[in-house]
């Protein structure tokens, strides 16, 4: 029955009665509308979602007590998640490609048997790769360092082969003896820069999203990363390497064992894992992301005598097949992966020759 109806039905008398059994079902009357308790946060591994609005849509519920208004029970794909049912939810290997939505349930003191399911999110996706590039674009960038430790970004062109734009992102880069291009590595949806110094410390630059970097170090935060990485040689970011979800690092040691260090949560890597050995004959490391089309991200490896080679990763933290697909490449002084160049769909390799 309409509530116009239920009006002239109950008279005068029964109006005050009405009311109050009104206010007693449904949310205070300044509450938000339906539509804005949703899901909201990074729909990339590693972050954490919350329900938006809901404890303003269900004002009054929990009437004077001191008690939450509504509580929360977390799904996949419509499925309710066992033991989730927190106020936060932080995003796991097992959501991704999944949708996540919540339903809201009312404090029964003021408003018994009031729900409210939110809409789905976006698909769970990896962390974006270094190939999605520092503008959020999803186009072909390329960061150069000059010799005068001036950190520059080419933007290669949304649509085609070819160069758009050279922005300076800024002075004082020549002291760190490594920059490594891992991607996001905070979960945030923006790719950020790895760098270390002389005396092995690792630090992370965090991306602003349109090319450049927050530079404030805090020497007292630890992200994880450690110092140590001076006994390293080589270490390239191959995006995520051992199917989490999260980007990674391989590193080399000059005699040749090389490691995988997985990320963890909250910007932090995960101890070193043995992943190969014999790679003290190569004096390059490329990661070029998924290199062969298996959805899985690759190596490229360059030997001292120009060979190149494609080592194929299995998804898991380890290898398929390796294979040479070119020599001749000690003629040229630079040698990286930064996406899609030519723009037909698949990762290029960019390089310098030197100069005759």
């Amino acid at each position: 029955m309409g509530f116009t109806k239920r009006l002239r039905r109950a008279g005068a008398s029964g109006l005050l009665a009405l009311l109050f059994s009104v206010s007693a079902v449904l949310p205070s009357a300044t509450a938000v509308d339906a539509a804005d308790v949703r899901v909201t946060g990074y729909t990339i591994m590693g972050s954490t979602l919350t329900v938006e609005a809901a404890h303003t849509y269900f004002e009054g519920c929990s009437g004077s007590s001191w008690k939450p208004n509504h509580s929360i029970q977390w799904l996949r794909d419509g499925v309710p998640l066992p033991g989730a049912s927190w106020y936060s939810y932080r995003l796991t290997p097992a959501d991704l490609g999944s949708h996540i939505s919540a339903v809201v349930t009312a404090s029964p003191v003021n408003c018994a048997g009031q729900t409210l399911t939110t809409p789905p999110s976006d698909a769970i996706r990896k962390e974006p790769a270094r190939a999605e590039g520092f503008t959020g674009r999803g186009a072909f960038e390329l960061m150069a360092r000059r010799h005068d430790g001036t950190l520059m970004l080419y933007l290669g062109r949304d649509s085609s082969k070819g160069w758009k734009e050279v922005r300076q992102v800024g002075p004082g880069w020549a002291d760190f003896t490594k920059i490594i291009a891992a991607g996001d590595m905070g979960s945030d949806s923006v790719n950020d820069l790895l760098t270390a110094d002389r005396a092995g410390r690792m630090y992370q630059f965090n991306g602003t999203g349109d090319g450049g970097f927050h530079t404030y170090m805090d020497p007292s935060i630890d992200y994880g990363y450690g110092p140590g990485w001076d006994a390293f040689d080589k270490v390239v970011g191959p995006g995520d390497f051992n199917g989490d979800g999260l980007n990674d690092l391989l590193a080399s040691e000059p005699n040749g064992d090389l490691y995988l260090f997985p990320s963890g949560f909250d910007r932090v890597i995960k101890p070193g894992v043995q992943v190969g050995q014999g790679w003290d004959v190569m004096d390059l490391l490329i990661g070029p992301g998924d290199w062969d089309g298996d959805g899985n991200v690759d190596v490229l490896a360059k030997d001292k005598a120009g060979r190149l080679y494609s080592y194929g990763g299995d998804g898991h933290g380890g290898w398929t097949t390796a294979r040479q697909i070119g020599q001749g490449w000690n003629a040229l002084t630079m040698i990286g992966s930064a996406g899609d160049f030519n723009r037909d769909g698949f990762n290029d390799v960019p390089r310098r020759q030197r100069c005759r």
